[in-house]
């Protein structure tokens, strides 16, 4: 029979038509509402997985060298770079701290004294996911850093430490940087980033108890003017080296040499400061102590004060010399700079020549220094022994060479310093 001639047949035909199409929208429906669901378990899966590698990085590059945050010819730290995408449905990503610890949902309005994460850790927070805390090795101190003349320093507005967030969607490059500090002698990991909120680090873990008592005088030396001082910082720590609060708590100071600026201070947020000056060389031992707690002690050099002797002349001839006279108080080794600068002769084929600087204190030469700079530079000569009294330091020149058009080696010298 026919197929044509079937008329149940053809009636089948539009109704499976109509079935078909019932499921394949049904399925497309599933489909759509499914990815729409997916997206965000996605989206919090990506983020899992970069903040995954930057923790699993940080803790590799601590064994890394730092830089010395004071000194600006210290070599750049052990650094890591990543670039990190923030997608729509991410509301923030911090490092150091918890921008929102009240989740109100408003990063600006941190209330002060709220107590928030030390700086090892890692917060993210997504409309879907909410938020989610990393938490990294208690030696990892992540730090927001500061763009000042063109060097990254720690931020600390307000003589705090502050956390990095990042928030907004868009492809980010961010860099970490092992640092030291020397004052306080920690060492950070400086993010080469800055944001607009105040997201603080406390540094505190407010259920230690204070252990000991900790010193440091900055700088580390001084001259003996009894006007150029030194910072003392003293700071309470606990058992496990870690800073500790504490508010009221008594510290004397002492020194063996020099002048306090007090000897008797008390804490606030478990830190205390001081200063001191003296008129006496050495090696100042400062102490600080606290009843029941283990005592701290620093050593702060005091140098003899700098004798300048300023010529500010030129030499140009070997025939010439610069003489001045100096006094010492007491027999010690003297450091001696001279500061100045000078002229060359040249002749094709057989380059230049520049003019020796010889230095004698007390008739007896010291030692002779090429200066070969047209602008003024620093010249190091040999360390000097000299005994107390009156001495006669003179700069005469060597080398000396002329012709007319071809050139002359001439001296200036501005100044000659011997330094204890």
């Amino acid at each position: 029979m026919s197929l044509l001639h079937n008329d149940s047949a053809t009636l089948e035909i539009p109704m499976r038509l109509v079935v078909y199409l019932i499921l394949t929208a049904a399925i497309v429906a599933l489909a759509a509402f499914g990815l729409s669901n997916l997206k965000p378990a996605m989206t919090a899966d990506i983020m899992e997985k970069q903040v995954g590698e930057i923790s699993a990085s940080l803790n590799t590059m601590q064994y890394g060298s730092a830089r010395n945050l004071i000194d600006p010819d210290s070599p750049g730290g052990n650094m890591r770079t990543f670039r990190i995408t923030i997608s729509e449905d991410m509301d923030y990503l911090a490092f150091g701290a918890d921008p929102d610890p009240d989740n109100d949902g408003n990063l600006t309005n941190t209330k002060e004294g709220l107590i928030t994460d030390g700086g090892n850790v890692i917060f993210y927070r997504s409309a879907s996911g909410g938020k989610i805390r990393k938490p990294l090795e208690e030696y990892i101190e992540l730090r927001e850093g500061l763009l000042e003349n063109g060097r990254w320093i720690l931020n600390n507005a307000n003589r705090k430490h502050y956390g990095a967030v990042i928030t907004g969607k868009g492809k980010y490059e961010i860099t970490f940087e092992m640092v030291y500090d020397p004052v306080l002698r920690k060492r950070y990991t400086l993010v080469h980033f800055t944001d607009e909120l105040n997201a603080s680090i406390n540094p505190y873990d407010p259920h230690a108890l204070p252990n000991s008592v900790w010193v440091n005088a900055v700088p580390g030396s001084i001259i003996a003017d009894n006007v150029t001082e030194a910072d003392i910082i003293v700071q309470l720590k606990d058992k496990k080296g870690q800073d500790a609060p504490g508010d009221g708590i008594g510290i004397n100071l002492s020194a063996t040499i020099g002048n306090l600026s007090a000897s008797n201070l008390t804490t606030v947020k478990g830190r205390a400061y001081a200063s001191i000056t003296s008129e006496t060389t050495g090696t100042a031992m400062i102490s600080a102590t606290s009843p029941g707690l283990n005592p701290g002690s620093a050593y702060l050099t005091i140098k003899q004060v700098p004798i300048i002797l300023d010529f500010d002349r030129w030499i140009y001839s070997e025939s010439e010399n610069l003489t001045g006279t100096f006094t010492t108080n007491r027999e010690m080794e003297y450091e001696i700079s001279f500061l100045g600068n000078a002229t060359y002769f040249t002749l094709p084929l057989l380059g230049m020549w520049w003019p020796d600087a010889i230095i004698e204190i007390d008739g007896v030469k010291i030692d002779g220094e090429t200066i070969d700079s047209i602008s003024l530079a620093t010249e190091k000569f040999p360390q000097v022994i000299l005994p107390a009294g009156t001495h006669t330091l003179t700069v005469k020149l060597k080398n000396d060479k002329y012709l007319p058009y071809v050139g002359d080696t001439n001296l200036y010298v501005k100044r000659v310093t011997l330094s204890g």
